[in-house]
């Protein structure tokens, strides 16, 4: 039924005006209901934006977690604010695997939310036989581009995403052991992902360490990482984010030798610095007891020289390899 017969019959009344008002007050909420509807048919909260662009880039601590924000979705479904008791009733309670995407360098805050929902239809489509049953949580940290020049721009977010690795060790130490979860990102996402398995090993970056939570014990988590913008030796044992690895199940590295951004790696503090591991991966040799974690992957020529995440995920081929393994369909990439 349509609104002008709902209307017509209406005309004869001298309060037409509120009558009209009346009817489609009923017919945008009966939408609603129909959105609320179809939410909940998808479980309401299938894909979740936690974002820490208001927590110190400077002086990471646990009193700052409280400048976390957190909001829910789906698809189809718009964003509603939400809070971190609810979002780990949501995972702890259902433990659905969990994708955690860490976003690159310069993603502002608008770009993230659509990202967060695109990345979710991609890992759907790339493994049909999940049908829907994950959850993916894009963490929002603060990337927008400073300044003009890039040198500057990169020094102070390779700093930051350090710092905000903080924040997503404390988010992993809440989620129950239960839970099956794979963290994936690109550039600088992944420089964020390491140094939280670091801090959650208890490892200490910049005087920073995340106190120890206990007898409880988090998830272990299968990692992907593509085109990270960190230094190639950072994970063997004793060095930069040397415990991280003590954390993963498995580790996917890929790499590209012909990455146009990773190449001026070596300049971002002075010349004659160490290559990035996204360029060169790593020597897997030295890693002693953790080194069958660990999986390379040269994606140089799926990829080319770009840089950008949209490479990856715009890859049919690559992605029917990745996702299966971050929704843990396959433990290793063929």
């Amino acid at each position: 039924m349509n609104l002008q017969t709902l209307i017509r019959p209406l005309s004869h009344f001298p309060s037409r005006r509120f009558c009209i008002a009346l009817i489609v007050t009923m017919l945008l909420g009966s939408a609603a209901l129909v959105n609320a509807s179809r939410a909940d048919e998808w479980g309401s909260s299938r894909i979740w934006l936690v974002s820490t662009r208001a927590a110190s880039s400077c002086s990471p601590s646990l009193s700052q977690t409280d400048r976390i924000k957190f909001w829910s979705s789906d698809v189809g479904v718009g964003w509603q604010s939400s809070t971190s008791a609810n979002f780990f009733e949501c995972v702890n309670g259902d433990p659905l695997p969990l994708c955690i995407y860490v976003h690159e360098n310069r993603v502002s805050a608008e770009e993230a939310w659509g990202r967060a929902k695109a990345i979710y239809c991609q890992l759907q489509q790339s493994a049909p036989s999940a049908n829907g049953h994950f959850r993916l949580v894009m963490i929002s940290w603060p990337s927008d581009r400073i300044g003009v020049r890039p040198r500057p721009d990169a020094q102070i977010k390779a700093q930051r995403s350090e710092m905000h690795g903080y924040y997503l060790a404390w988010l992993l130490d809440q989620i129950d052991p239960r839970v099956p979860v794979s963290l994936f990102g690109s550039s600088y996402g992944p420089r964020l992902i390491t140094a939280a398995l670091h801090f959650r090993a208890g490892g200490t970056i910049a005087g920073y360490q995340l106190p120890p939570s206990g007898t409880y014990i988090g998830p272990t988590v299968r990692v992907a990482l593509f085109a990270s913008a960190l230094d190639s030796d950072w994970l063997l044992p004793h060095r930069h984010h040397g415990r991280a690895l003590t954390q993963v199940e498995h580790m996917l590295i890929a790499y590209n030798p012909s990455d146009s951004v990773l190449h001026w790696y070596p300049r971002l503090n002075g010349r004659g610095g160490p290559p990035a591991l996204g360029a060169v991966g790593m020597a897997t040799s030295c890693l002693g007891a953790e080194r069958d974690k660990v999986q390379l992957m040269n994606v140089s020529r799926s990829v080319g020289k770009t840089h950008s995440w949209q490479a990856y995920e715009g890859s049919p081929q690559m992605m029917a390899r990745v996702a299966p393994y971050l929704l843990r369909q396959s433990d290793y990439l063929p």
